[in-house]
Formats: structure tokens, sequence, C-alpha cells
């Protein structure tokens, strides 16, 4: 080997050895920071939790809201004498109604996936809570080791330091890997093309009638009839 090739090498030898010298005096440091940025992210989806459940509560008010009107034009036609009830009066509360109810069915549909999302954002956020203390608790031990007489040497703990970043990192990639925006706009786009276009299979059906409007619309007009005079 020849004398550059030997400097070379010892001068690589050293510099490799003051790398790790520097990432084990910041071991410590560096995993706390970490532990930081992961709380950072717990508040940012607590945040997003607290703006699903305000959701949830506003679709539960508007499934109240759509439940009372639909009541309230069953007793306003309840209230008209039978023979002053006719076919125009009928068809315009039963389309009323049977839209408010198709309105119900939608609103009940998003409340139960809200609800499902939330529990799930729930159960995420409370293995992550779970996990950013036992990370703490790791951070306090390590750093008693390092400085104190007779534990591991900085290298070894800053092994053991990045096996405890390696998981806290993989926590953090789960958690923002969840509801991918890929994912959203995708059923987002599925969604205002069904608002949009329809299915055509419906088109068809609502054209003869037989459509799921049309017949709870003809159940409403059937009720509405055989309701008897209140007071």
């Amino acid at each position: 080997m020849t004398l550059f090739r030997k400097l070379n090498t010892l001068l690589r030898a050293g510099t490799r050895e003051s790398v790790e010298h520097i990432t084990d005096a910041n071991a410590i440091r560096i995993y706390r920071q970490e532990i930081v940025d992961a709380e950072n992210l717990l508040q940012r989806r607590r945040t997003c939790l607290a703006g699903l459940i305000s959701a949830r509560k506003d679709l539960e008010s508007e499934i109240l809201s759509a439940q009372q009107r639909a009541r309230r034009r069953e007793e306003q036609i309840a209230a008209i004498p039978v023979q002053q009830r006719s076919e125009q009066l009928l068809l315009l509360a039963a389309q009323d109604i049977s839209a408010t109810q198709t309105h119900l069915a939608s609103l009940e549909q998003r409340r139960l996936t809200m609800v499902g999302r939330i529990d799930s954002e729930e159960l995420l956020l409370r293995k992550m809570v779970a996990q950013i203390r036992e990370h703490r608790r790791e951070a306090r031990v390590l750093a008693a080791q390092m400085t104190g007489a007779g534990m591991p040497s900085g290298r070894s703990c800053g092994s053991t330091v990045a096996a405890q970043l390696a998981t806290l990192r993989e926590t953090r990639a789960d958690i923002c890997a969840k509801l991918g925006g890929n994912d959203l706009a995708e059923e987002s786009y599925e969604e205002a093309a069904q608002r949009v276009d329809g299915d055509p299979l419906d088109r068809e059906l609502a054209a003869r009638g037989r459509d799921p409007g049309s017949i709870q619309l003809a159940g409403v007009m059937e009720r509405l009839r055989g309701l008897e005079l209140t007071v």
C-alpha cells in the first residue's frame, strides 16, 4: 500500500470516528426533537378529530331538523278535512316529505361514515399518546445511562436511540398515511360524477316510475290519503 493510500485510509477512518462521536453525543437531543415533532403531529390530528366531531354534530342537528319537517308536513295534512285534501295538495305534500326522507337517508349514511372515521381516529391517537409517553420515558432512561458511571458507552446508547427513532418514525409515517390525499381525491371525483350524471339504470327506472324515489313518493301519497283528521 502506497503512502498516499495509507494517509487517505487514515483520514477516512478519522472522519468516520469523528462523525460517530458527534452522532453519539447528540443522540438524545435528536431523539427528544423527534418526540417533539411527534407531539406536534399529535396536536394537529387532535384538531382534525375535533373538526370531525363538530361535523358529526352538525349532521345530527340537520337530521333532527329534517325529521321535524317531515312530521310537521304530515301533521299539516292530517289537520285538513279529508274532503278538502285534493290530489294536487297531497302530491305537493308527498313530494316534500319524500324529498326530505331521501335527504334524511343521505344524512344518516354520512353520519355513520363520520362516526366510523371518528372512532378510527380516536384509536389511532390513543395509540400515539401511549407511544409518545413511552418514548419520553425511554429518553430519560437513556440520558441517565449516558451520564451515569459504569453505564453503556455513548456509541451503545446511540444504537439504542437509533432503534427507538426508527420505531417513532414508523408511527408518524403510519399516521400521516391515513386518509391519503390520492384516495380522498379519487373518492371525491367519483362522488362528483355520480352527483352530476347519476346512475344510468336509475335514470331508466325513473322514466318508468320504478326508481326508489318514485316508489317512495307513491308510498307517501298512500299514507297521506289514509291519514285521519286531527284537531
